[in-house]
């Protein structure tokens, strides 16, 4: 999963038990703890304006193309008719005039509760590689939940110096056939297999 699809990536795996299915994942540029994720979006700098502003006016854009899905259900057609009569465009201001309600949470606030990593990091039995770069904007080193990934045996963390949000993904295109991410999911898809029982 990468960004914010490895954390629903993640959380489905943990909700839903799929271990007979899924030996392991990889989690490229996740925000490991989204309540810290959000409050770095919000703030004024680089997040902000490079990816919570523009990602939001992207969604809101989206929708409004896409308004006569919502027009058939009374509920969602009053969830989409806050958001477009809103002015502010945020990733935060989506989540809570639009996605929060839709989900049936209360609040942004309550949505990011329940999704953050944190809450399954620490019992998750899947092995999970997560990678994530020390300069990411949205997420940066000093919010790694260390201790929760130290605790499960079943959870480790690659960080690399630079990167930036997914931006190290293509590091070596176009001159050569596999880009640094790429080289990365192959050796620790390896490296995995290895471990498990049934290895050959």
């Amino acid at each position: 999963g990468v960004s914010f699809g490895g954390m629903v990536a993640c959380n489905t795996l943990y909700q839903y038990h799929r271990k007979d299915r899924i030996a392991a994942q990889i989690l490229l540029s996740t925000p490991l703890d989204s309540i810290k994720c959000v409050e770095r979006l919000s703030e004024m700098g680089r997040a902000k304006f490079l990816y919570s502003i523009p990602f939001g006016t992207r969604v809101t854009k989206l929708l409004t193309e896409n308004q006569q899905v919502f027009n058939p259900c009374p509920v969602k057609r009053e969830i989409y008719k806050r958001l477009s009569s809103s002015k502010s465009v945020s990733l935060t201001d989506i989540d809570d005039k639009f996605i929060a309600p839709m989900l049936g949470y209360s609040s942004s606030a309550e949505y990011y509760s329940e999704i953050s990593l944190t809450n399954c990091l620490k019992d998750i039995d899947v092995y999970t590689v997560c990678i994530n770069a020390d300069d990411d904007p949205c997420f940066p080193g000093n919010m790694y939940p260390l201790e929760l990934i130290q605790y499960n045996r079943f959870t480790s963390l690659i960080s690399t110096r630079a990167g930036g949000h997914y931006g190290f993904a293509g590091l070596g295109w176009p001159f050569k056939t596999l880009t640094f991410s790429d080289q990365l999911v192959v050796e620790i898809t390896k490296m995995i297999r290895s471990q498990l029982p049934d290895s050959r």
